[in-house]
């Protein structure tokens, strides 16, 4: 199963990409342009020095396929570079001396070289216009996220933002399969839950084995796309790390099992959330659960005493 990190669209991805320039290029020297007064004029905003115009465009309805998306961004970049031809007298005053090099749209993700192929294409039209804000050596561009790891980072290692980490449910035929190449550590969760005496039935204990399976499983997916973030990634780990170094103290501290597995949870959340501020709470409470499930797995939480 996979998790990744859902795609903004719409203003929400309009805001944030201002965000990301405004930190790469300096508050200065990035000069966004608001739309909400007489429409835009084909860019989102410029930067006063090196002449980069950007246009930020979210797909609507991701996840899409290739040629989906594909079809959108083409779409917005015609109907983007058109406004930037015809809006001749607005875009001077906008510019005033600064002369257009790049006009670059800035999308979340692309993956289709023909976006590269219609940039390409949208060069020639806009010089041959022969726009007066125009400068030499001008071209289309396309850029994503990916292209600012680094501002972005930054971003969400300041706190400015949180960090969502969106996981596909583990279905039963994906915990079935688990169980079935891990027995050993299957069966060892299931003599563990036997201990547990809020769980009174054997249907509820086959309940609860499949829960914290799921927890682990998808748990694990959004720690494998937290790995394109080494940072936040590093601290969950640590975090995680810290907690399991006191579990031994649950083991002998006499308290109900019951009692012992919702303390870790809660501990381990607490301490993912003051550690790792850069994760939306979502996701830092998938985690928590996660890590719960991995110790009761592993053996590091354990009921050892009860009858």
């Amino acid at each position: 199963m996979t998790a990744q990190i859902p795609r903004l669209s719409g203003e929400d991805w309009q805001n944030w990409a201002n965000r990301l320039l405004t930190c790469h290029y300096g508050p200065t020297n990035y000069q966004k342009v608001p739309d909400n007064d007489r429409g835009d004029a084909g860019i989102e905003g410029f930067t006063l020095s090196e002449g980069h115009a950007y246009q930020a465009y979210g797909c609507e309805g991701e996840p899409l396929k290739t040629l989906g998306r594909y079809q959108k961004q083409r779409n917005k970049m015609t109907d983007d570079i058109g406004k930037f031809i015809a809006n001749r007298a607005l875009l001077q005053k906008l510019l005033g001396a600064v002369e257009v090099t790049r006009w670059v749209l800035f999308v979340p993700y692309y993956d289709s070289k023909e976006i590269v192929m219609h940039a390409a294409n949208k060069t020639e039209e806009v010089l041959k216009a022969q726009l007066p804000y125009v400068g030499q050596g001008f071209h289309v561009a396309i850029v994503h996220e990916e292209d600012f790891v680094i501002e972005r980072d930054r971003l969400i290692n300041a706190g400015t933002t949180t960090l969502q980490v969106a996981s596909q449910p583990a279905t039963p035929e994906q915990i079935t399969d688990w169980t079935s190449s891990n027995d050993a550590l299957a069966a060892k969760l299931q003599e563990k839950l036997a201990r547990l005496p809020t769980l009174t039935t054997d249907e509820a204990r086959q309940r609860f084995h499949g829960t914290v399976l799921k927890w682990y499983l998808e748990g694990q997916a959004i720690l494998e796309a937290l790995r394109k973030y080494p940072q936040v990634y590093e601290k969950v780990v640590g975090a995680k790390a810290h907690r399991e170094n006191f579990l031994v103290m649950a083991t002998v501290s006499g308290d109900a099992p019951q009692k012992i597995l919702t303390s870790a949870l809660h501990e381990l959340l607490s301490t993912v959330q003051a550690e790792v501020r850069e994760l939306h709470s979502f996701s830092a409470e998938a985690l928590a659960h996660e890590a719960v499930a991995d110790w009761l797995l592993r053996c590091p939480l354990d009921f050892p005493g009860v009858v």
